[in-house]
């Protein structure tokens, strides 16, 4: 029961001031009714504790971190800790269970009271959660996989960690646990297990404001994030905490573009001048090569086609992502070959990739063809890098038959040198 403080105020008196001409009058005034009239006595109560959606509160983060073949994909709820300790056990059911479809997660049986959220930069999609507490949000997003998938875990669960007023932590996966997962198979993924996090803790006000989008973050090599989030959406985000860039390039990559555009076009503009804001950020602009079909946009891509025969097409996509040229490199190789490559041949293709400018940065571009040359429906990959800022790079890639990536030369030189971002 809420206690509460009873006020009583009275109205002010009313009073009289009679001039000497009508003393007389006053006075049997007074004698019939008075010259003063007390005001009606009003009672109020005025409770002395705040409600209880408005008491002071630890905050708690549930959340999951599953890998895919290039993608680490984060599932992420934070909010108030009685709410949150409402839903974590279906939480934790729902993604223990989660499936994935050439690498995207089938999202068709989630809980029926979990509703679809708004769309928002840099999430592949939202839920709203009620409870009696706090309406909550999942945010399930994903970002470029690093090489060493226990620094990727141990970054983001240390600025998961940082936003509920914790320190780091030096434990093994920053104290984040693995998990039973039933959509990835122990052999696929044995270096990289899923992972749960279940953090508390009470925010200080350098890890609100940094919650609410406009501090600088912690570089990370992986994926790009958007800025100039309020606090809720930053709290929610699985992400805050990546650089300004980062936040500016995700923005691009989940701009919407129902189709790609024709010769010298933008790839993704804004959907009205008067709702965007005057700090949306660059855009994509490009001339498309003659027989450049629309491709498959995902939240990651500024730009998809197909090109080639029909039957046997190439896929070229533009993305922003970290990670360093050496490893990227690689692991192309590796995935023309089937196998991981020798430092000597990773050093040998650094050696013999073609230079040259790109948006007006120094680039490189770098063509995997398989070592058997007689197999030309063989996959290989066209691929240019140009450097970004805080170690994000632009990445332009051709994927398909090797035939056919020798005979899109041209139009990809064409199309690099129409690039402007």
């Amino acid at each position: 029961m809420p206690s509460f403080i009873r006020r009583v105020h009275a109205l002010p008196r009313a009073v009289c001031v009679p001039t000497i001409a009508s003393v007389a009058g006053l006075c049997l005034l007074s004698v019939l009714g008075g010259c003063t009239q007390e005001a009606p006595i009003i009672t109020y109560q005025v409770p002395t504790q705040k409600p209880a959606v408005l008491a002071e509160e630890d905050t708690r983060t549930i959340a999951a971190i599953l890998p895919q073949k290039d993608q680490a994909w984060f599932f992420k709820i934070i909010g108030r800790e009685s709410a949150v300790d409402l839903i974590d056990d279906s939480f934790r059911e729902f993604v223990e269970s989660v499936k994935f479809e050439d690498g995207v997660p089938i999202l068709d049986d989630v809980p029926a009271e979990w509703q679809k959220g708004k769309e928002r930069m840099m999430r592949f999609a939202s839920f709203d959660i009620n409870t009696p507490v706090q309406q909550l949000d999942l945010s399930i997003s994903q970002l470029t996989r690093m090489d060493d998938w226990s620094e990727l875990v141990t970054m983001n669960v240390n600025r998961w960690r940082k936003q509920v007023g914790l320190e780091d932590s030096d434990d093994e996966w920053a104290g984040g646990e693995t998990m039973e997962w039933s959509g990835g198979t122990s052999e696929e993924f044995a270096d990289a297990p899923a992972i749960w996090v279940d953090v508390t803790g009470r925010p200080s006000a350098s890890s609100s404001s940094m919650m609410a989008g406009n501090a600088p973050f912690a570089s990370m090599a992986g994926g790009p994030m958007m800025g100039g989030q309020s606090a809720g959406d930053a709290s929610s985000d699985p992400h805050a905490g990546l650089p300004r860039d980062a936040q500016e390039a995700i923005e691009q990559a989940k701009a919407k573009g129902e189709s790609m555009p024709a010769a010298k076009e933008k790839a993704f503009p804004g959907e009205s001048s008067k709702t965007e804001s005057s700090s949306s950020t660059p855009e994509l602009d490009f001339e498309r090569p003659e027989g450049w079909r629309d491709g498959r946009m995902s939240m990651m891509r500024m730009a998809a086609f197909n090109v080639g025969p029909e039957d046997a097409p190439a896929e070229v996509t533009v993305i922003t992502a970290g990670g360093d040229l050496r490893g990227n490199v690689a692991r192309w190789m590796g995935q023309v070959e089937n196998g991981q490559p020798d430092d000597a041949e990773v050093d040998a293709a650094l050696e013999s990739a073609e230079k040259l400018t790109v948006a007006g940065r120094d680039a490189q571009r770098f063509i995997l063809l398989p070592k058997d040359a007689e197999n030309k429906s063989a996959s290989s990959i066209d691929a240019t890098i140009v450097p970004l800022e805080n170690d994000f790079s632009l990445f332009i890639k051709m994927t398909g038959p090797a035939e056919v990536i020798k005979d899109q030369d041209q139009e990809m030189r064409r199309f690099l040198e129409s690039l402007q971002y």
